[in-house]
């Protein structure tokens, strides 16, 4: 339960220092994920779950923080956005 507090009180901190996990927003606006391969199943959820609870506080904060490197997320240079997309490297949420 107090896992849950804590991700509701600050999401995008619980997000990228709890979970690790990359936040930022694509090019319209919508709040992505970022997962390494060493992410299990349970922590991908977990943080698609509060990531979808709390989209509204993610994005304004984001918005906020345009230039924080550690709320955004750089696209790889030398692949595009299906190959990018293909490999898991993040994940909207509609």
């Amino acid at each position: 339960m107090a896992v849950m507090i804590e991700a509701c009180h600050d999401p995008l901190a619980f997000l990228v220092d709890r979970l690790c996990c990359s936040v930022y927003l694509d090019g319209t606006g919508n709040v992505c994920l970022g997962f390494s391969r060493r992410h299990g199943l349970t922590d991908m959820m977990t943080a698609q779950g509060i990531a979808r609870s709390n989209a509204g506080v993610l994005r304004d904060r984001l918005r906020q923080s345009q230039g924080a490197p550690e709320a955004t997320r750089p696209e790889p240079a030398g692949t595009s956005m299906a190959e990018h997309v293909a490999l898991g490297a993040f994940c909207p949420l509609v």
